[in-house]
C-alpha cells in the first residue's frame, strides 16, 4: 500500500505503492492509523507511482485531511500526475490538499526527491 521514507518526530513521509481504489482504500486508511502515532503534525504522500484514484481512495485521503486538522496538522501532496492533478483540480481537492511543487520539497522534504524513489 506505502512505504514509510521518514518519519521524524513531527513528520511522515509515505509513498504510495498501488492506486487508492475501492479494493484498498479501508486498509490504506488503518495502515495510516497504525502508522500516525505519536506527534506527526506533517504528512506528505508521495503519489510518484500512482496512476488511479477513484472515490474511495479520496474519500480515505479526506479523512486522514480531516484527522490531521484536527490535530492542528497539515497534508501533503506531492508527485501527481498530470491526469491525477485535473482530477484533483476539477474535484476541488487542491483546496484541501496542500500540494508540492519541486522547489517547496527541495527545501521542505529533500529526501522525496532521492533519485531512488521516483
Amino acid at each position: 500500500m506505502f512505504n514509510i521514507l521518514s518519519s521524524k518526530s513531527d513528520t511522515l513521509i509515505l509513498q504510495l505503492t498501488s492506486d487508492l481504489k475501492m479494493e484498498n482504500a479501508p486498509e490504506f486508511y488503518e495502515t495510516f492509523q497504525e502508522v500516525l502515532v505519536g506527534d506527526h503534525q506533517r504528512v506528505v504522500v508521495d503519489f510518484r507511482r500512482i496512476r488511479f484514484v477513484d472515490s474511495s481512495g479520496v474519500g480515505m485521503l479526506l479523512k486522514c485531511a480531516h484527522q490531521l486538522r484536527q490535530r492542528e496538522g497539515s497534508f501533503y501532496i506531492y508527485g501527481l500526475s498530470k491526469s491525477l492533478l485535473s482530477v484533483f483540480k476539477l474535484a476541488g481537492l487542491l483546496k484541501i490538499f496542500q500540494l508540492l511543487d519541486d522547489d517547496q520539497t527541495r527545501a521542505d522534504f529533500p529526501e522525496l526527491l532521492d533519485e531512488n524513489l521516483a
